[in-house]
């Protein structure tokens, strides 16, 4: 018998990892269908032929009118979903509604606790709700007890439990990759003699990065700057779109370092890049669930890494074991790893070989799904 679940989403963001977790619980009797307010995600599930329904979730809450708006409409838009939940219990057997983002999570969970429906949140590692408005936040935590919360690493619950979540409430379900993709093969092992030789050439770092902060990828061309002198052969690729992308390309032109820095835009074929790295680095103070799943792919591929402290990476980055944490914007200190890992290859190997470990020990899609699945079939 089919377990039917509703997924509501007021995210630009197309969720692609969860959208792979979901895939792996359809082949085990699960279908889901998606309500949003946003395009990317509506597209996504159409292209795996589930159901969907766009939706009003109420507006960005950024502004005071429009946060004033979406207060006065709540009572409302709760009365109109309560309806529209009967309707989808009734005619598809509906049992559970997860809720990923603010507004469907203080809309949604009241009437659907009302309906006998479980209710989960999903809360991505990029949580900030310290900046939240107060009354928003009180609503928030008085539909939490409602619900059954999941985060993808120890800091996030760390960070619920601190603004006053129950912590019997919140589960850490470790987020998963298909790691067998970067199983070695005959093929691998032939490009690897191709890559050798490319290595002689050069010394790649190699990142995933949305391209919207500039001060992030600022800081990664100044530490490539102070690298040259000791490492005259490094050249850094930045996989990734996005709004500063011409910026940044004007910056490492006067930086002086047009010539070592590739952004190659978005690509679909990502193992090939990642064989093509020395280290992965993982920019940014505050990683979405796609920039955790990029890192855990960088460390089936064998990659030492290098990220930023204190951003919830703990969980996967042992220091001096499969990477290294470095402060936030700290140009200095990342140059100083950079060049100790060009220095020592087999300090880069043993970390790359304990990485590729770790992720396919404690990281795998299948030991993501399992968990969810329990939780999911738990009436």
């Amino acid at each position: 018998m089919l377990i039917n679940i509703l997924i509501i989403n007021s995210l630009a963001e197309k969720k692609s990892r969860l959208t792979t977790v979901f895939k792996e619980l359809e082949q085990k009797q699960f279908s889901f269908r998606l309500w949003s307010s946003k395009t990317p995600p509506l597209e996504q599930f159409k292209q795996n032929h589930w159901p969907v329904k766009k939706i009003f979730l109420g507006p960005n809450l950024k502004s005071r009118l429009s946060l004033l708006f979406f207060l006065i409409s709540l009572p409302l838009m709760q009365l109109y979903y309560f309806i529209a939940l009967i309707n989808v219990k009734i005619k598809y057997h509906l049992s559970s509604v997860i809720c990923l983002n603010f507004n469907e999570k203080i809309i949604i969970t009241g009437p659907a606790k009302l309906l006998g429906l479980k209710t989960i949140w999903l809360e991505g590692p990029d949580l900030n709700y310290r900046q939240t408005n107060k009354f928003l936040f009180w609503l928030y935590k008085l539909n939490h007890g409602l619900a059954d919360i999941i985060t993808f690493n120890n800091y996030a619950k760390l960070q619920l439990i601190n603004l006053g979540l129950q912590e019997k409430r919140i589960t850490v379900i470790a987020l998963g990759a298909k790691l067998n993709q970067y199983q070695e093969n005959i093929f691998d092992q032939l490009a690897s003699v191709s890559q050798a030789n490319f290595h002689r050439k050069y010394f790649t770092v190699g990142a995933i990065a949305a391209l919207d902060q500039k001060q992030k990828v600022e800081t990664i061309f100044q530490a490539v700057k102070i690298c040259l002198s000791v490492i005259p052969n490094l050249q850094l690729i930045i996989i990734g779109e996005g709004r500063e992308r011409k910026n940044l390309t004007w910056l490492a032109k006067k930086m002086g370092i047009e010539n070592l820095v590739w952004l190659v835009g978005e690509q679909d074929q990502l193992k090939k890049w990642l064989y093509s790295f020395d280290i992965f680095l993982a920019a940014g103070d505050s990683l979405k669930l796609d920039d955790y799943g990029n890192i855990l792919e960088a460390m089936a591929a064998g990659l030492p890494i290098l990220a930023g402290r204190n951003i919830g990476l703990e969980d996967l980055i042992i220091e001096n074991r499969t990477g290294s944490l470095i402060e936030s914007n700290n140009s200095e200190m990342l140059a100083r790893q950079i060049i100790k890992l060009h220095q020592d290859k087999k300090l880069r190997d043993f970390l790359g070989k304990n990485s590729k470990e770790r992720a396919n020990q404690l990281f795998t899609i299948n030991e993501m799904t399992a968990k969810l699945e329990q939780i999911l079939r738990v009436s």
